[in-house]
């Protein structure tokens, strides 16, 4: 379709991308317009506690959609044990038989081995991968990907910066629920319930109130976002899918957004911006089947705000219906203020107190119901509909039980001695057909051209009607009626089989993954010198660890220590003049001061320690978004010249942006780029990365069979369970404008610290309770870990003193030491589902 971009002409195709967490979904997305759909099946999805489908619903959808013209994505988009990854393989191998279009994936050493298994078979990164720069996306198109689903936060901008800086399709949100985190980021739900967001089981968290600043609010739970407004905008980024949100929705919510986003896509890129405009009564329907608090269009235009927040109520509010007039007892009477219809809900206090319409009433109608006991509500109370009873019966019939038929043309034949050969066109493919018995003359009554026809065109239940049907036959010709009836139902589902064999694949041999060693792609001849140096940075960081570790003796452990304040790394200093050789490396915060690798005083420090034999990586943002881009651009060769011996780094950003630049020293993983299964640390090993931090939510055993041996292990330190774009500074009281903590509290009164690093304009919540593995030293010295990280986030500096001694004692005993404060073991001892 050709449209008008600001003052240029361009033809494109934009994808109408629906969710569909049910068979009853996915149908009344292809009935309501939209050209793929994205579905989860029994496992692997980020969405466990959608209805989902089943393995051979998954496969007849395959079907359905490619018969209707519609593409179908199944996500993988979780983090897969290392005993998952088997049943990965056979799980996938019958889909991409069927044709299946691509997969949605999070984990990189899932990307890797379906990229492996199945060459064929289009890639896309889950928006789980935190990708929020054009360098993350190049780094996934360079290793296979066809497109990227960038973080929800990017701005307009930074979406047209990667839909310009790479071949990659960009897919991006634009209508429905968003997350407070960065997506992949959140570890809330997993520390608090044991349910893993990255597992498909997040209990939301998130939409309970919090209280801060003596305010107790929703202050995590963001409105749901919708774009129709902005779809020029979106279109002129360079967004080639626009994703609904909903897979825990109902079929008749799928419909209406699909059909609306369909409807202002195409009108758009057929009139242009001057004749853009959307209708009131079509929002006002989207915002009758959702809303939480109304909409905004998202951060493609801000960074955050308040108003982006649902901060009095974290579900459906409905719309305007009902204003009192007058309260008697408990007997409420109130006009209407909108049309309503029987069945309808009005929200009158909560679950059974709500108010269900017995009868239909005009818009100035009276109304009266019974308030909840003991309520009494305030003059021009304005109560809300949350349930339009005629608006879901409309789009069921227009949708959800309508039927969808492809229309095929037909030519028929009948004449004497042959059999009746039927011919079905359904675009580009064709199925002909013969009878059983051949034709033959009439003794009786010959056959008539319009009864032909009548039963010929009877398609019932198929997916296909007759636009147009041919028949070529004698006069005086007979067949019996039951051959008639069979030459249709062999020619229509021989003409489905054909549909459905255009997308139908081969499946090769499988490729056996080796999983420690080959579960990567490396692209050094790609990116030549600057792959090379990661290299010989990792091979000279190994070697330097076997020298290190060459004397330690049995049951001796050494430390690594994350420090986010200068007093910390005081401290720490401090306490290590008196504790030699017990700290191997330091990582500190890059953003702890400002211009931190040009700040003379910290680079005579660190100079130092480095001459003491200790190593320091300085850890990068955990976003690193243009802004944070930008900053390394202008402090590369700062940061190339500071005393230091790597760097910590927490996304696919970083990475290949340090490649790209030529990086020539070691880069060690974060836990939160999740190494959750030995083909994604061979992944990481071709890539050059010599350590990697062990994941979080991996209990003892499945850190063993992971081995850890070439990892550090996290046992002391404040969790980061959030990493937001929002702030709660600028929440409750505007920007101050530094960087500072907060505190929010849940309704158990736990106490979660919330650091806003404004250098990089993100929040980083902490867990209530630090992580504490002193009591597990056996265990975890069983389990061979390189090094022993303490992560020092709100401690002060005597705090810092005391856990580092305390750490120490724990780990040099046999049976380790029980705090005397409140703390958590995380997952090591369970785990997560």
């Amino acid at each position: 379709m050709t449209g008008d971009i600001g003052n240029r002409k361009i033809s494109r195709e934009i994808e109408i991308l629906a969710p569909a967490g049910s068979y009853d979904c996915f149908r009344a997305a292809v009935c309501a317009g939209a050209d793929a759909v994205y579905a989860g099946g029994p496992r692997f999805g980020a969405r466990a506690y959608a209805d989902n489908f089943s393995e051979e619903e998954l496969r007849q959808a395959v079907r359905e959609a490619h018969l209707h013209g519609c593409r179908f994505y199944l996500t993988v988009n979780t983090l897969l044990k290392d005993e998952e990854m088997d049943g990965l393989y056979e799980y996938l191998a019958p889909l991409y038989e069927e044709g299946l279009d691509a997969v949605i994936v999070q984990d990189i050493g899932v990307f890797d081995a379906v990229r492996t298994w199945f060459p064929e078979m289009d890639l896309h990164a889950s928006t789980q991968m935190t990708v929020t720069n054009v360098e993350g996306a190049r780094f996934l198109e360079k290793r296979g990907a066809r497109r990227v689903v960038p973080a929800r936060e990017l701005s307009l901008e930074e979406v047209r910066r990667i839909h310009d800086g790479t071949n990659l399709e960009v897919e991006c949100f634009v209508h429905g629920a968003l997350c407070y985190c960065y997506s992949g980021q959140c570890l809330l739900s997993s520390i608090l319930g044991g349910r893993s967001g990255n597992r498909g089981q997040c209990a939301q968290p998130c939409r309970l109130p919090y209280t801060t600043d003596g305010k107790k609010r929703h202050y995590l739970s963001l409105k749901d976002i919708c774009t129709l407004e902005l779809i020029p905008e979106l279109v002129e980024a360079g967004i080639d899918s626009f994703k609904i949100e909903g897979r825990m929705k109902g079929p008749e919510y799928v419909a209406a957004v699909t059909a609306m986003y369909r409807k202002y896509t195409e009108l758009y890129l057929s009139s242009g911006r001057e004749s853009f405009s959307v209708r009131a009564e079509d929002r006002e329907m989207l915002m009758d089947l959702y809303n939480r608090g109304g909409s905004h269009t998202g951060y493609y235009q801000r960074h955050n705000g308040r108003d982006m927040l649902a901060l009095d109520r974290p579900n459906h509010e409905g719309v305007d219906a009902v204003r009192m007039t007058e309260q008697r007892g408990r007997e409420v009477r109130g006009t209407a203020l909108t049309e309503l219809h029987k069945g309808d809900v009005i929200r009158t206090g909560g679950g059974k107190e709500n108010y269900t319409l017995g009868s239909p009433v005009k818009k100035g109608g009276s109304v009266s119901f019974l308030a909840p006991k003991g309520v009494r509500f305030g003059s021009g109370t304005v109560f809300r509909r949350i349930r339009n009873e005629q608006l879901l019966k409309a789009l069921d019939e227009r949708y959800v039980f309508a039927k969808k038929q492809e229309k095929i043309h037909g030519f028929l034949s009948l004449y004497p001695s042959c059999p009746a050969v039927l011919t079905v066109i359904c675009g580009d493919v064709s199925f002909t057909a013969e009878s059983e018995e051949c034709v033959s003359e009439a003794q009786k009554r010959p056959l008539e051209e319009e009864d032909v026809r009548s039963r010929i065109m009877k398609t019932g239940n198929s997916p296909f009607c007759f636009e147009t049907l041919e028949i070529s036959m004698d006069e005086a010709v007979f067949l019996p009626l039951q051959q008639l009836n069979s030459l249709r139902r062999t020619a229509l589902e021989g003409l489905e089989e054909a549909l459905a064999d255009v997308h139908r694949r081969s499946l090769r041999e499988k490729t056996e993954l080796p999983a420690d060693l080959k579960s990567g792609s490396g692209t050094a001849d790609e990116e030549g010198d600057a792959a090379a140096g990661h290299s010989e940075g990792a091979q000279a960081a190994a070697e330097a660890d076997v020298r290190k570790n060459a004397g330690k003796q049995k049951g001796s452990v050494l430390f690594s220590v994350l420090t986010e304040k200068e007093e910390q790394l005081e401290a720490l200093a401090d306490w290590m003049q008196r504790k030699s050789g017990i700290v191997q490396r330091i990582y500190p915060e890059c953003c702890m001061t400002k211009d931190f690798f040009r700040n003379g005083r910290l680079k005579e420090f660190f100079q130092k320690l480095r001459e003491d034999g200790i190593e320091v990586f300085p850890a990068m943002p955990h976003i690193f978004r243009q802004k944070a881009a930008d900053w390394a651009e202008r402090e590369y060769d700062a940061l190339c010249s500071f005393p230091m011996d790597g760097l910590l780094i927490r996304n696919y950003d970083t990475f290949q942006f340090l490649r790209e630049h030529g990086f020539d020293k070691p880069v060690i993983l974060d836990h939160n780029l999740y190494v959750f299964n030995r083909h994604g640390k061979g992944f990481w090993k071709n890539e050059g990365v010599p350590e990697f931090t062990a994941p979080l939510e991996l209990n003892a055993g499945e850190l063993d069979r992971l081995g850890i041996g070439d990892a550090e292990m996290i046992v002391y330190g404040r969790i980061p369970v959030m990493i937001s774009a929002q702030c709660i500074v600028n929440t409750v009281s505007g920007c101050a404008g530094k960087s500072g903590t907060t505190v929010l509290t849940d309704r158990y009164r736990k106490q979660f610290p919330v650091r806003n690093c404004c250098e990089f304009c993100y929040n980083v919540i902490y867990n209530s309770a630090p992580l504490y593995l002193g009591t597990q030293t056996e265990r975890v010295r069983a389990l061979g870990p390189k090094r022993l990280r303490l992560q020092f986030s709100a401690e002060s500096g005597e705090e810092v003193k005391e856990m580092l001694e305390l750490t120490e004692q724990a780990f040099m005993s046999e049976q380790g030491i029980v705090p005397e404060f409140a703390y958590t073991q995380g997952h090591f001892k369970r785990g997560i589902i």
